[in-house]
Order: C-alpha cells, then structure tokens, then sequence
C-alpha cells in the first residue's frame, strides 16, 4: 500500500518538459504538470551559470538565450518537490540545442510524518543502494542502516516514543543525499 501510494504521488507530482523551438542561440520550453520548480544552468565541471525560482499559476514557459555562453556541452537541471532531471544543451557556433529527453532523472524520497511514525518512500529507477542515516536534535547519529537496490524502497520508522522532539533524516542513493528534518509532537 505505501509503495502504491509513492507510485501515485509520483505520477501526480511529476513534471514534463516540452521542447518549443530552437533558433540560433535561444532555446524555449514548457514545463508541464507543475507549479513550482528550480532551474539551474551547469557546465560540465558543474559550474553554476544560471538559477531561478520559478512559481505559475500555469504551466511554465521559458526562453533562454545563449549567445553569451562559448561552444560546448551545458547542463539545464530541473528541479521540483519530487524529481530532479537533468538536460543537455549543446552550444555550438551560432546555434544552442536542448535536449527534449532527460539525459537523467532522480526522483526524491517522500517522507510522511503522521504523529511520529515516519514513512520513506523512494522510487529508485537506477536501483542503487539506499543509505538511512537519523539524526536527533543534539545531531547525535540514533540510526544507520543501508537497504539494498531495489525499484521501491519504503520503510517505516516508529518515533512516537521518542525522545527528541525533532530528527533529521539524511538519505543518500544515486550519488545525492537528501536531507529533511521531522518534528514529533
């Protein structure tokens, strides 16, 4: 049932990139199925060029010229509450070429806390090992456990009766940590 349930919200929560055009250096795209997303443009050592908080009533649209940028390979991330996908750019002499493909996605793990049982659910498409690490309010380590790869991963964690009023959960896999705090009432 928890793994229907993150399959579902993962659906609902999903985002689509739809290339519009391309002409010379400028490249324009609508995100669809979402509200609230982070872009960022990278170059190939990871350097940050470009960022911004976008938040629409409708779907998203943007236009980004390029013609500043020299020839070469660049990265366009887009980032949501549950996914984060990434997208080649190709700049090379007077025309720029985005990617309508993710040339990869991750999707973030969903944590539901309900009174202090705490559920984690993850859908792990490259079925990487999963790594838990809780930490309490005085960031003491209270639990460490890595899960094998498997598609789904969920696990429950019972914190009613504990002590700390508040833990954070550091949750690596994929090569990304993932970090949340939780307050238990």
């Amino acid at each position: 049932v928890v793994l229907t349930a993150v399959q579902a919200h993962a659906r609902n929560a999903d985002f689509s990139l739809d290339l519009i055009k391309e002409e010379g250096k400028t490249v324009s795209f609508n995100l669809k199925e979402t509200k609230k997303i982070d872009l960022s443009i990278y170059d190939t050592n990871d350097g940050l060029i470009y960022q911004e908080k976008v938040t629409s009533e409708e779907n998203i649209s943007r236009t980004y010229d390029l013609t500043a940028l020299p020839d070469g390979i660049y990265f366009l991330k887009a980032e949501s509450d549950l996914k984060i996908s990434k997208y080649k750019i190709e700049v090379v002499g007077n025309k720029a070429k985005l990617s309508a493909d993710a040339i990869s996605e991750v999707y973030k793990p969903v944590l539901v806390n309900k009174n202090g049982m705490v559920t984690v659910n993850i859908l792990n498409l490259e079925k990487t090992p999963v790594s838990f690490a809780i930490y309490n309010s005085e960031e003491n380590e209270v639990y460490n456990e890595t899960l094998t790869a498997d598609l789904y991963v969920g696990k429950i964690f019972d914190l009613t009766s504990a002590p700390s009023s508040k833990y954070t959960f550091e949750i690596t896999y994929n090569g990304k940590t993932y970090i949340e705090t939780v307050a238990i009432k």
